[in-house]
């Protein structure tokens, strides 16, 4: 019988270490878990910025067109004036 109650209290200090190893597992992965999740809200970050410098080159782009349709007009008035002198 006294073999059987230090077989189970070594089976319970083997599980006991088991447990603290597997313990120590989580708040690593915890801890890399919150890394990952500052690593997330910085990329969400950054797309946000990226779509916003996007919808700027757009504008700029809607400005050159603009630009050019201008430069086309003033080319063909200038044409119209040299033509009447």
């Amino acid at each position: 019988m006294p073999n059987d109650v230090l077989a189970n209290q070594k089976q319970i200090l083997a599980n006991q270490k088991t447990i603290i190893a597997n313990q120590k597992t989580i708040l690593a992965n915890q801890s890399q878990l919150e890394k990952l999740l500052a690593n997330q809200s910085a990329i969400m970050g950054n797309q946000k910025q990226i779509l916003a410098n996007q919808k700027k080159l757009d504008d700029v782009l809607t400005n050159q067109e603009t630009i050019e349709g201008n430069q086309q007009k003033i080319l063909a008035n200038q044409e119209k004036i040299l033509g009447r002198k």
